[in-house]
């Protein structure tokens, strides 16, 4: 839908997921291949090295930006596209994030205590931003936490500053309707068994032999199951395959919750309904 649209109005993508952006995570991130791309130029895809330091949405805004204002010097209307709404919302916001810069100390302390902990320190902290993460992912806790030693211990009461800068629609798929669900997660079990038959086992394999066992690998769902199978936490590689569509079905869960949320969105079938909006 996105390159149609993008076809039919001239426009250029910029890629709003954070798995997208590492080099060689093409399966697990469902990456558009050159072909699927039909001559669309798509950005912040493939500009860095799946290692330790995790692609932020800070890191995101800045890049997005850069990336804007080459695209509208072109003449060119922007599409955002991508499944990390939380870097959509951080940049398009009408308020947008503290620049905030990492603390290497902080982070290196955080690291190690497990996730559990760290959710229940930044529960105590910031109660309302640890119930907007999920207790399982590691690398948005500790960010919050860090952000919250630079604010004084409120991420969410801080005052941000005022984004005017951008003109925008917001689109989403009628799978935000509840009706929609058991079809979305019926979709979603199916591609990850498309991704199992395209090699997903043997392209983790390929990057865990080539980076190690990096933060990036480690807290990619459909990469994390593959480290607990060798881990010995499932007893065959079919259950972690039904753990990697569970994870998955929960995580769209959470962007369905906030889809619903957001009374700006227009649900749309196709590319036709959003060109019937300009």
């Amino acid at each position: 839908m996105t390159i149609n649209l993008a076809k039919k109005i001239n426009a250029e993508i910029i890629c709003a997921d954070s798995r997208i952006v590492y080099k060689g995570l093409d399966i697990v991130s469902a990456k558009p291949s050159i072909i699927e791309m039909e001559g669309i130029v798509h950005h912040l895809m493939d500009i860095m090295e799946p290692l330790n330091k995790p692609y932020s949405a800070g890191d995101f805004v800045k890049d997005a930006k850069i990336c804007i204002e080459k695209i509208q010097n072109k003449g060119k209307p922007v599409i955002i596209s991508g499944g990390t709404w939380f870097y959509i919302k951080c940049l398009l916001d009408e308020k947008e994030l503290h620049e905030i810069s990492e603390n290497i100390e902080l982070r290196q302390e955080l690291e190690k205590y497990d996730t559990k902990t760290l959710w229940h320190m930044l529960n105590n902290t910031d109660k309302k931003r640890a119930e907007a993460i999920h207790p399982n992912n590691k690398e948005r806790i500790i960010r919050a936490i860090e952000m919250a030693k630079a604010l004084n211990g409120n991420v969410s009461g801080a005052q941000r500053k005022e984004n005017t800068q951008y003109q925008t629609l917001w689109f989403s798929n009628d799978f935000i309707e509840e009706k929609k669900r058991e079809e979305l997660y019926s979709r979603i079990n199916l591609r990850v068994d498309k991704m199992i038959e395209n090699g997903l086992y043997y392209e983790w394999e390929r990057m865990t032999k080539k980076h190690g066992r990096t933060k990036v690998l480690e807290n990619t769902i459909g990469y994390k199951e593959f480290f607990e199978l060798e881990n010995g936490i499932y007893s065959n590689i079919d259950e972690a395959i039904i753990k990697i569509k569970q994870r998955t079905r929960n995580f769209a869960k959470r962007q369905l919750t906030f889809f619903r949320q957001m009374s700006r969105i227009i649900k749309i079938k196709d590319e036709n309904d959003i060109l019937e909006q300009f």
